[in-house]
């Protein structure tokens, strides 16, 4: 039987007084660059409870309703993610290859239990609530996990052997994942590093918000293009058009056009709508 995990129970005062410093960085960093406060959060949980790499993703429902019954994902899809270790010796190979395969939505031509596992079936099977899990906390048959060719190819062929899933829900269609992963090691994540990363990613819902919002997930299933995320970062500054312009090697004109077009996409008539958006009124 699955146990559940008590966020608090196992940090100290030092730890907890961590964690605000922590949230309090990341709200400096994040109103000048949101990749930035990203990378220092993954970094920062990493080191602390020794993982060898970490990642976010952002996942959006793409398939609702009867259709999302017969989909093995039931309907969610990767539209973004970040990896703090571009290595391939720790690449999460479900993540990447779905991010980049589920792009055009179809799942029906590939050996699926190779590439979604048991654990991620059963993610998206609780997906609307907070998750904090362990690999091996019990949530999951973890005896009967390891015996499949998709732990094989996709944990032990790579050198994983711990990892913690954080799932944070936005609301009904949008949910912000982290991934923590202990590699080539026989120690374990403990109660503790669980805990931790739990309380920092449950009291920064803003945050989360910000990283979709960032991304252009809110609007649709298509993120914003790296031009894209360049453009709103500057218009969220006191900077002109033609400063931006100016900034990212671009035409006035251009550059206009591009604004243009965003404002369309985020729904808003101008940089007043757009700032306010962002700052979630």
């Amino acid at each position: 039987m699955a146990r559940k995990l008590k966020i608090d129970g196992h940090l100290g005062v030092k730890d907890v007084e961590a964690v605000y410093r922590l949230w309090d960085e990341l709200a400096s960093i994040q109103g000048e660059s949101p990749d930035a406060a990203l990378i220092h959060l993954l970094e920062t949980l990493a080191k602390w409870t020794g993982a060898g790499n970490a990642q976010w993703f952002g996942a959006v429902r793409v398939v609702r309703g009867a259709a999302a019954k017969h989909d093995p994902m039931r309907g969610w899809r990767l539209r973004a993610e970040h990896l703090l270790v571009s290595n391939e010796a720790f690449i999460n190979k479900p993540i990447s290859w779905l991010f980049e395969r589920n792009k055009r939505r179809d799942l029906s031509t590939f050996d699926l239990d190779l590439y979604i596992g048991m654990a991620t079936r059963t993610l998206v099977a609780n997906a609307g609530k907070f998750q904090v899990h362990r690999l091996r906390d019990g949530w999951i048959d973890f005896e009967a996990f390891r015996r499949t060719a998709h732990f094989r190819c996709h944990y032990e062929e790579i050198g994983i052997t711990d990892r913690i899933w954080v799932f944070f829900p936005l609301n009904a269609d949008t949910e912000s994942g982290f991934v923590f992963d202990r590699c080539h090691t026989r120690r374990r994540f403990s109660e503790r590093d669980a805990a931790l990363v739990g309380m920092v990613l449950r009291g920064i819902r803003e945050f989360h918000r910000r990283l979709f919002l960032g991304h252009g997930l809110h609007i649709g299933d298509n993120p914003l293009t790296p031009l894209q995320r360049r453009i709103v970062r500057g218009l969220l500054t006191e900077k002109s058009e033609k400063e931006i312009a100016a900034e990212m090697g671009q035409q006035p004109r251009t550059l206009h056009k591009y604004i243009t077009s965003l404002y369309a996409r985020f729904g808003v008539k101008g940089r007043a709508g757009l700032m306010s958006m962002w700052l979630g009124h």
